[in-house]
């Protein structure tokens, strides 16, 4: 069943939080203070989180799964050829950085969060973020969805209603 607060918080946090990323991919990063590695830090962390929770919310609503982990349900659209393994590779490296963001602060490279930052390397989870978004808001309950990879690498969906 879908649950319309979770998905508006995960709106609000994805915006919130792209939004400041995106402020900071424009400046100059010899400008960045600690205040602001500290910031684009959490930033990230909050970004990679609600990535996550829409892949393991996707799953939930596309198949009835439930994962506990934030790989399972990577895991699961690659299995069930929602995901090519290519991204699948580069979301899951992905991950691993909030992790590192999360255990690892203490030997955390700024010159990592800097490169992520000025590269917008983060911006492959907004790719996908906007596909699962659009299948949820727009297939009702007797609809299967189907995500369609196209030429060029930018994920689209699909919904086919099944009577």
């Amino acid at each position: 069943m879908r649950d319309i607060a979770y998905e508006q918080a995960l709106m609000r946090h994805r915006r919130k939080m792209l939004r400041i990323l995106d402020e900071y991919s424009q400046e100059n990063i010899n400008t960045w203070t600690e205040r602001d590695l500290l910031a684009i830090q959490r930033a990230l962390q909050v970004y990679i989180e609600a990535f996550i929770g829409m892949a393991r919310y996707f799953v939930e609503q596309k198949y009835q799964l439930t994962v506990s982990q934030s790989r399972e349900a990577l895991d699961e659209l690659k299995s069930h050829g929602d995901l090519p393994a290519e991204q699948h590779a580069e979301l899951m490296k992905i991950i691993g950085f909030r992790n590192v963001l999360m255990h690892d602060y203490l030997d955390l490279n700024d010159g990592i969060v800097q490169a992520i930052v000025t590269k917008r390397q983060y911006a492959i989870l907004e790719k996908w973020m906007v596909v699962w978004q659009g299948n949820w808001m727009n297939v009702g309950q007797n609809a299967q969805m189907e995500i369609i990879e196209p030429i060029g690498g930018s994920a689209t969906s699909k919904a086919t209603v099944i009577n």
